[in-house]
Formats: structure tokens, sequence, C-alpha cells
């Protein structure tokens, strides 16, 4: 009797085959609310490592181009690259100047091939100049934030240091920075565009994105500051406020960023 009992007893219904049961409002509510709480703390943290990561890119690049400066010092009888192509007296560097060959001596020519990367001349009209400003190039800075422009002038985001030039044709030598304090001495830096965010107020306003600058032309875009390159090959970070004075200038006296081969000359001048 008690097998016929059980047998003939009524199941009880269950909502799911499975045994499971639906989830309640209250209960959907709490879990997205723990969601978005863990997306909150982890979304800038994901945030702050991809800009360390562009940082240390940077880094990276200008390093290589540094490098790359004191390669063609040693092939050029001690001469760096020039900074820039200037005739004229023309303070803005056009895509026919790039791509012009008197300057194949400018460091966006001769450097490029001693880092197995193409020349910034490759990239001139008609067709490339888009390709120019990938951020993956080791022309830019991951970071840079470039402004609109008909593409008529080439900007470059990293920039050598244009203290480093004697006149149009002329650059300081190699081993006159080397008898001063070549770890001190900046070749390469951040270079300040059109939008972004200045050091100082009184900093330039106008031709940035030029292939030289100097303090007067320096941005921070990284976490701890902006990224320059020295002399001796290694490159880092620098806090904006130990590079740019209060007129938007170098320091004078010169103390521990040198901008120029002799660290008693005003770069300001």
């Amino acid at each position: 009797m008690k097998a016929l009992k059980n047998r003939f007893t009524p199941s009880v219904e269950r909502p799911f085959g499975n045994g499971r049961r639906a989830f309640t409002l209250i209960e959907l509510l709490i879990v997205i609310g723990i969601i978005g709480i863990l997306a909150s703390l982890l979304l800038p943290t994901l945030g702050r490592a991809k800009a360390q990561a562009r940082r240390v890119r940077c880094i990276s690049n200008q390093k290589q181009w540094a490098l790359a400066l004191r390669m063609y010092a040693n092939d050029n009888d001690d001469e760096l690259p020039r900074e820039s192509f200037l005739p004229g007296g023309t303070t803005i560097n056009l895509w026919s100047q790039v791509r012009n060959p008197l300057a194949r001596d400018v460091w966006y020519n001769a450097l490029p091939a001693l880092l197995g990367q193409q020349t910034a001349a490759n990239y001139s009209p008609p067709t490339r100049i888009p390709d120019f400003y990938d951020r993956r190039l080791m022309f830019h800075c991951p970071e840079a934030s470039f402004p609109k422009n008909d593409y008529r002038v080439p900007l470059f985001s990293i920039a050598m240091n244009s203290k480093l030039t004697l006149s149009t044709n002329s650059t300081v030598r190699m081993s006159s920075i080397e008898k001063g304090r070549p770890s001190d001495t900046v070749v390469f830096l951040d270079n300040l565009l059109e939008g972004e965010r200045k050091v100082d107020a009184l900093q330039a306003k106008t031709e940035l994105g030029q292939p030289s600058a100097y303090a007067s032309r320096f941005v921070v875009r990284h976490p701890g500051g902006g990224v320059m390159a020295f002399a001796d090959g290694h490159a880092g970070s620098v806090p904006g406020d130990q590079v740019v004075d209060r007129r938007g200038l170098a320091f004078f006296p010169q103390h521990n960023i040198l901008w120029t081969a002799d660290p008693s000359v005003d770069p300001n001048q």
C-alpha cells in the first residue's frame, strides 16, 4: 500500500524542469549594482594602465631617436643632423621642404634609416600624408592630440632640440656636448601641438608642431610629466615645472635641464 500511495501522490509543480528558480527583480538589481561598482573601480585603473603603457612607448621612441643621433654623429665626423629645413628665413617647415633633396641631413630624413624606419619624406604628398599621423609611428608620441589641418604643414609631436643649432646649415658637434653634461642635455622632447594643454600660458602660441622645439614648446602628455631624451642616450618623464619657467621659457641659469652644449649660454636668446 505504501508503494501505491507514493505512486499516486500528486507531484509538486516546479517553475523549471531542472529545479532552478528565476531571479527576483531585487536580486537582479543587486547584481547590476555590484557590476556597476566594480566597473567604476576598474575602469580608472585600466585607464591609468593604458596611459602608463603609452608613456613607456613614448620613452622608448625618444630613446631610440637619441641613440640614432649618436650613431649618426659617429658616422658623420661628429656632426649632428640638422633640426629643420629653414631656407630664406622661413620659420614654418612645409612638406615641400621635407621632401627637398637638401633636407636629407635633417633629423626626420637622416635618422629613420638607422632605425629601420621610413623617412618623413616618404610620407609627403600626394598620397601618404594621412599615414604620417599614425601614432604608432616613431615620429609621434602615442598620447599626441593632433588638430585638424589641411596637411600642408607636417606636424611633429616629437621634436629635436632647436638649441643644438649654430646656424641654418650648422649644428653643434657631439663631442662638444660630451665635454659638458650629456646626461642633462636635451636632444628630443614631447612637442606642443595646437589645442594641447600648455605647461604655462605664456608658452609659444603659433608655429606649433614644427620638427624643432625647446622649452617654450614642451608639453606634458603623460603621468608624471612630458618625455625627453638626452645626449647620453637615456630618456624619461620630466615634470613641466622643472622645464618651463613662469615666462613660458627655459630656466636660466640652466641647472638640471640643459638646452645648449655650453651650460653658461642663455637658451632663451
